[in-house]
């Protein structure tokens, strides 16, 4: 009869019937530099499935493994368990030991769908560092379940939170973009924030050609979030830009040369270069940041 392979990492352990033997050995393996022991690991826990998780959640609160070690495969057995890791897993990413978020970050977007029921109900949670957490896993998973929870949280007292549910809802790409553009007319203005952020991102041409005409807005902090959202775009939108330019209005100009300015085309220099002795003492002043800006950008190529 073939005996099991004991890698010879390991370390010592108690057990009380051959099956907890089978699974401890297996979860000991986990960090040794064998692959084959790996794979064989990883067989043994996905087959023991929920069985596996108490020793397996044991072994990491002990600190058996290597805290990022070349051959920590945690994540991809927490993954092999599935669904019954999950609140263990939730337990972590949302606690307070920050040595444990690593591996239920990686562990939960492994497990992905059935996850994030779990995830949308700790979108709330107090923290704001967890609740980013969260967020930044519901846009990796990108599940449509989440969307409406990712909308929500674009209002949250937080602006960063806001900001990474921004980042989380472009990551679910261009069929969501009739959501999101009826968020322009939201009676919450950090939801018109997150729509801008968005929009151009999702669809680049229609997308900037939606959000222009809010440079104008005279509600606080719309100027603002336009020129963040634009500068944000890759490449960098220097023609629709440039185009701006030429309006009548003080605000827009003023916001073009703001995007401009986090770029270093010439031809964009060139014209805010013209703009410099422009009668509006904010559209000079936005020309001289314009100008200095694009040319530090050359120097730093």
């Amino acid at each position: 009869m073939k005996k099991d392979t004991i890698g010879v990492y390991l370390p010592s352990f108690t057990w009380k019937t051959q099956e907890e033997y089978r699974i401890k050995k297996a979860i000991s393996n986990l960090d040794c530099p064998f692959p084959d022991l790996v794979e064989q690991a990883l067989e043994i826990i996905k087959k023991a499935g929920k069985t596996a998780l108490d020793p397996l959640v044991e072994a990491v609160e002990k600190r058996q493994f290597e805290d990022g070690g070349r051959f920590d495969n945690v994540p991809e057995a927490f993954a092999e368990i599935g669904e019954p890791a999950v609140p263990v897993l939730m337990k972590w990413l949302i606690g307070r030991k920050k040595d444990l978020y690593s591996t239920a970050k990686d562990a939960l977007e492994l497990i992905g769908r059935p996850a994030v029921p779990n995830l949308c109900e700790a979108i709330t949670t107090r923290n704001k560092d967890a609740r980013i957490r969260v967020i930044v896993l519901l846009g990796k998973v990108k599940d449509e379940r989440a969307i409406p929870f990712l909308i929500n949280a674009l209002s949250d007292k937080n602006d960063l939170v806001g900001s990474h549910a921004a980042d989380a809802l472009i990551e679910y790409g261009s069929p969501i973009y009739p959501r999101i553009l009826a968020l322009l007319q939201s009676a919450d203005i950090r939801e018109v924030y997150g729509a801008i952020r968005i929009l151009p991102a999702l669809d680049r041409e229609t997308g900037i050609a939606e959000i222009l005409p809010y440079f104008t807005d005279p509600r606080g902090g719309i100027w603002n979030a336009m020129c963040n959202s634009l500068r944000h775009l890759k490449p960098l939108p220097v023609a629709e830009m440039r185009q701006c330019l030429s309006s009548r209005d003080v605000s827009v100009v003023s916001g073009a040369l703001n995007v401009l300015g986090w770029g270093s085309d010439e031809g964009a220099l060139h014209d805010a270069v013209k703009l410099l002795d422009h009668p509006h003492q904010q559209i000079r002043s936005s020309a001289e940041r314009c100008v200095q800006n694009i040319r530090n950008n050359l120097a730093g190529k």
